[in-house]
């Protein structure tokens, strides 16, 4: 993704385009060859009558411009402007994107899933393996993650909910982590509130790669116990 200042693109080369434009003003301005003239009598009589709206030589400033804005702006959508968009996830193997999702995430849930979809799309465009994993309570019952192609994750994703319950991680961090690659990379979308056996898993996950801890948007106003 290219950045212009607080604005990012997701498909920059589309911008190109943009040079497109004078050709497009140029076109703009032209206007029709002047019509072959023919002798005829009976034009005499309309001698002397004036069109009550004479055609302009060139089209008018107002409309060229309005016209040009129209397909720059064309051209801005296409290349998938997108304004502050979230930082990408470095690495180049394996990404773990574990999410809370307990109810303390419930108020943050939207933006939680669109910065784990960010993080989805940034490792599909590099072929990324991606294993989601929810902790909600029901996903941390043993079941480690499971790394697969970051378009299978996207339907999980969708399907994820808060659980009205507080956050659960794994008893055994160790165990959890015993199927997976030796070396893979941590995205943690957090809830902002602590919870038992917190640090014990974001030891073990540190030891198998970078983590990288975001935080909620909106920060909870009770913490769990």
């Amino acid at each position: 993704m290219m950045m212009l200042g607080p604005l990012g693109f997701a498909a920059p080369w589309l911008l190109a385009a943009g040079l497109a434009l004078p050709v497009l003003w140029w076109m703009l301005r032209a206007v029709p060859p002047r019509p072959r003239e023919v002798s005829f009598p009976g034009t005499a009589l309309l001698a002397g009558l004036a069109h009550p709206a004479p055609v302009a030589p060139r089209t008018p400033w107002g409309l060229l411009a309005l016209r040009l804005a129209a397909g720059a702006a064309v051209i801005l959508a296409l290349a998938g402007p997108v304004w502050r968009p979230a930082a990408p996830v470095a690495g180049e193997g394996p990404l773990l994107i574990l999410v809370d999702a307990g109810w303390g995430a419930a108020p943050g849930w939207d933006d939680a899933q669109s910065r784990a979809r960010t993080a989805l799309d940034q490792a599909q465009a590099k072929g990324r393996p991606v294993a989601l994993w929810l902790a909600d309570g029901q996903g941390g019952r043993g079941d480690g993650p499971v790394f697969a192609p970051a378009s299978d994750a996207a339907a999980a994703l969708r399907a994820a909910a808060p659980q009205p319950w507080a956050t659960r991680y794994p008893a055994d961090p160790a165990a959890f982590l015993a199927a997976a690659p030796a070396g893979f990379d941590t995205l943690w979308i957090a809830d902002g509130a602590a919870h038992p056996g917190q640090a014990p898993l974001l030891a073990a996950l540190a030891a198998r790669g970078a983590v990288t801890v975001v935080p909620p948007a909106r920060p909870l106003r009770a913490a769990s116990a």
